[in-house]
């Protein structure tokens, strides 16, 4: 107990003894200091878990070789995927054929067309996704897998499609998926909440996020000119997080570019804003690794962190992006690729 706790409740003690005695403890200026101060004040419950969960997320491994890394990142990416992704009836889903139907074709701008398609994540849930082609195609071409955050709109989002004719008309193909809870799939069924439902019933909440981000991976490979040696992803916010996630544990993604989405669960226990929908913090996840090992998993992959420096909703690049450069870049190091790891700090809010 701490020693404040005991003197206060040694000045409990002592003014029974006064009232019992007759005399006023208000009138021993020692009992009546000791006798203002809190118990346990209001913020006693919070900080003792906010220590209580900071002293119990893993830390980065101490590696001294590439060997040694690898063989980490490939234990908890098997950890990941087996125990927290595909858990439960989860597993069924994992090695499903990527069942893709593709419908009609949009007339786009200059430079690009637009082909409307949809994919199945899971048994029965499939997911609209838009594909921007290049006017002009041959050859291979970089690939860009484009997923959005937590916007009522959707894929429709301005600024998402916006980036994904820049895309187009740059030479790449952009696939712009949609989002659980979002766009075409919003209402109270596909509410973000609704995992823990499914957590509840033994079956991972975490695994209908997690596949609506991979099956729309193995489409973009699919295709006919895909370059499979250039293949990123990128989004915002809980597109970053989406980014984040799927570029650790897919090896498939070669470039990614989180933005301001994802911070250390060590950060997010002392600033309570980043803590985000149920899926950015899922049961169990921190028993096996942290944010921090999600970014080292790149290695030797370019990743750029992109942050704002003060942010409106969570996941400032003031606080949350040292933390992650601190422990990924050890590892970077270790593959003598410092340079693919980089950093963007913004200075504006979304």
């Amino acid at each position: 107990m701490r020693r404040d706790t005991w003197f206060a409740m040694a000045a409990v003690v002592i003014l029974g003894s006064f009232r019992v005695s007759g005399v006023d403890a208000a009138d021993v200026p020692e009992i009546a200091a000791l006798l203002q101060r809190p118990i346990v004040g209001p913020d006693a419950g919070l900080t003792e878990v906010q220590w209580y969960c900071d002293q119990r997320v893993p830390g980065m491994p101490a590696v001294k070789s590439v060997d040694e890394w690898e063989r980490e990142a490939a234990r908890i990416r098997a950890a990941v995927l087996d125990r927290i992704v595909y858990r439960g009836e989860a597993a069924r889903w994992r090695d499903a054929p990527t069942q893709v139907e593709w419908l009609e074709a949009i007339d786009g701008g200059p430079g690009y067309r637009i082909r409307k398609l949809r994919y199945e994540a899971l048994p029965g849930l499939w997911i609209p996704a838009l594909l921007y082609v290049p006017e002009h195609l041959a050859g291979r071409v970089p690939a860009v897998l484009n997923v959005n955050g937590h916007t009522p709109l959707g894929k429709q989002y301005p600024p998402k499609q916006i980036r994904c004719i820049n895309q187009a008309k740059r030479g790449m193909l952009a696939l712009n998926i949609e989002w659980v809870g979002m766009g075409q799939l919003a209402g109270l069924g596909f509410d973000h909440y609704r995992m823990n439902q499914l957590d509840l019933c033994g079956t991972s909440g975490w695994a209908p996020f997690y596949l609506n981000m991979r099956r729309g991976l193995d489409v973009l490979l699919s295709l006919e000119h895909t370059d499979p040696a250039r293949v990123a992803v990128t989004g915002l916010s809980g597109g970053g997080w989406q980014t984040i996630v799927l570029s650790a544990l897919d090896t498939r993604v070669t470039l990614s570019n989180p933005v301001a989405g994802h911070s250390s669960f060590k950060t997010r226990t002392w600033h309570v804003k980043d803590l985000g929908d149920s899926e950015q913090t899922p049961n169990d996840l921190a028993t096996i690794c942290d944010y921090t090992h999600l970014t080292a998993m790149l290695a030797p992959r370019p990743i750029l962190l992109t942050y704002n420096l003060h942010d409106d909703c969570c996941f400032e690049g003031a606080y949350a992006l040292e933390p992650l450069l601190a422990a990924a870049q050890p590892i970077f190091r270790l593959y003598g690729r410092e340079e693919a790891l980089r950093s963007e700090t913004q200075l504006r809010g979304r």
